[in-house]
């Protein structure tokens, strides 16, 4: 049996919809303040305790069902992905537990074996140590991680730093989610499907690497809420306006065309749901680039802003990140996000 035929979405396109969480989380998250550095109020891709003057502990959990049939590749996707909030907050990770929702009366124990190898294997990649975690019983494969990190809160990056002039980079290109859909149904080829699995098992470490060398002002990782979705936390939480250039967006090969024949995860399609209301977007902007920076990630690379001074060296460190947009002042009653 295929694992991606026990779920109803798989990977981060499994997320509940970013505006449905928002309103059931109201006044539930303590708010930052004293020793906790950041909190949910920004919508950060980690919490941060501060522990002493040079020493804070980063925090975050991730898990999702299955975006892929091959279990070795799921447990190492979705360890990349919750190390990627660590990297996102400038961090390293130092110890996970693993996450685990599996149905032993139905599928082997080595399938799960093989799910927990493949993710011991990035967080090795990652040298972050693993020590134990906790398991349930369910009908439908889950597998994830909580993360544990360090970083000195006077070098911490945050979503709510960005500041107007910088530009804007993006270190993945876009399409995870719509290349796991088509794979769902069996209609992607087998290169493209490889594409996007490579882009997902790769570590954020590199970009988080380059970001701190360059000085980077802010950044945030790229999921389930799509490149719209994460930039406008970021837009929000730092008080800014962001545009981005819908013809500059990477995408994996062979998305535009698997977008132009329909295969949007649902995911996705709350995203662009979400993004009629938060989102001023040109009308030169085409259905396709809309989907894209709607697309609902996995293991999304780092969006990261940055002086036009020091973007230069960043681009130099990381070669692969891609110029996708600027960030301006904000305009009292104009969305946070531009779209052109």
């Amino acid at each position: 049996m295929r694992l991606t035929e026990l779920t109803g979405q798989g990977g981060c396109s499994a997320k509940i919809a970013q505006a449905d969480l928002a309103s059931i989380l109201v006044g539930i998250a303590t708010p930052a303040g004293g020793d906790l550095l950041v909190s949910a109020e920004t919508m950060d891709d980690a919490a941060v305790y501060r522990l002493a003057d040079d020493l804070a502990l980063v925090a975050t959990t991730d898990f999702f069902p299955p975006p892929v049939d091959d279990p070795r590749d799921y447990g190492a996707i979705a360890t990349a992905n919750a190390l990627s909030d660590i990297y996102a907050m400038g961090a390293e990770p130092i110890l996970l537990l693993n996450l685990v929702g599996f149905d032993l009366a139905n599928l082997d124990g080595a399938v799960l074996r093989q799910i927990l190898e493949g993710g011991a294997e990035v967080a090795g990649q990652a040298g972050c140590a693993i020590a134990g975690g906790h398991s349930i019983r369910s009908p439908e494969p889950v597998f994830g991680c909580a993360v544990l990190g360090r970083v000195d809160p006077r070098r911490m990056i945050s979503n709510a730093t960005a500041r107007a002039g910088d530009l804007v980079f993006l270190t993945k290109p876009l399409g995870t989610g719509v290349i796991l859909n088509s794979h769902k149904s069996q209609q992607v080829e087998a290169a493209v499907l490889a594409g996007a699995v490579a882009t997902m098992r790769q570590l954020n470490r590199d970009a988080a690497g380059a970001m701190l060398r360059a000085g980077a002002s802010a950044a945030t990782d790229v999921t389930g809420f799509g490149l719209l979705g994460h930039v406008h936390n970021l837009a929000r939480a730092s008080a800014v306006r962001v545009r981005l250039r819908a013809n500059a967006l990477p995408a994996l090969p062979g998305v535009i065309d698997l977008i132009a024949k329909g295969h949007i995860p649902g995911g996705s399609r709350r995203n662009l749901e979400l993004s009629t209301t938060t989102t001023q977007v040109a009308p030169t902007v085409t259905d396709e680039q809309r989907w894209l920076a709607c697309d609902a990630q996995t293991s999304g690379g780092l969006v990261v802003t940055i002086s036009v001074e020091r973007a230069v060296q960043f681009a130099q460190l990381l070669p692969s990140a891609t110029l996708i947009g600027e960030v301006l002042a904000a305009i009292p009653g104009q969305p946070a996000l531009e779209l052109s």
